[in-house]
């Protein structure tokens, strides 16, 4: 599996620098990024249950973390060179790639995508589809501001949950839940275009 770079702002070169900075981390560890990842959410874990004596993660967790923590203050460091502070803000460091052809794809895929998706749902899932929440972050990649993207993100993703979970509330009619995604797709489309 491979990693990508959360840097909002920044440039294909830039994110791509940031990137080969990580590998170098993780090489020089000996360690995967997902095996790295995992150590960190292992850790990640353990804190937000308020660190149970039983729950401790593994010493090979810790490991896997630091190294994942040093790869993603690496590929910050690497992609940011020159940066002001403000714009620096915008980054989040390393994401594994769990799915390339959603998370890379361009704006205007992504906007059909979900578009298309919500067109097809019938809201009898028993799980919400996370391709629509990556799809509206791939839509948003490019935008400056984070907290505007991520406000749009969180609208879609809000609107679809309620749709593709709707079989749990069948008294309540399926369309305007269908319609709600698809204003909240119109309005990340929009938001996303005024913000590049």
């Amino acid at each position: 599996m491979n990693i990508l770079m959360d840097a909002r702002g920044a440039t294909t070169e830039e994110k791509q620098r940031g990137i080969e900075a990580a590998r170098a981390v993780l090489d020089h560890a000996g360690i995967t990024a997902e095996e790295a990842a995992d150590g960190a959410s292992a850790v990640e874990r353990w804190d937000d249950m308020g660190f149970p004596p039983d729950q401790e993660p593994s010493e090979e967790e810790y490991v896997a973390a630091q190294a994942w923590w040093a790869a993603s203050k690496a590929a910050m460091e690497a992609c940011c060179v020159g940066w002001p502070d403000e714009k620096k803000h915008h980054v989040d460091g390393l994401q594994l790639l769990h799915d390339p052809d959603i998370q890379l794809t361009d704006r205007a895929s992504a906007l059909a995508r979900m578009r298309t998706i919500v067109r097809a749902e019938d809201g009898k899932g028993e799980f919400t589809d996370n391709r629509v929440f990556f799809l509206a972050l791939a839509a948003t990649a490019e935008m400056p501001n984070s907290s505007k993207a991520q406000q749009l993100v969180s609208a879609v993703t809000v609107a679809y949950s309620s749709l593709s979970l709707a079989g749990f509330t069948p008294d309540e009619p399926i369309e305007p839940k269908r319609q709600a995604v698809l204003d909240a797709v119109d309005a990340l489309e929009a938001g996303s275009a005024s913000l590049n």
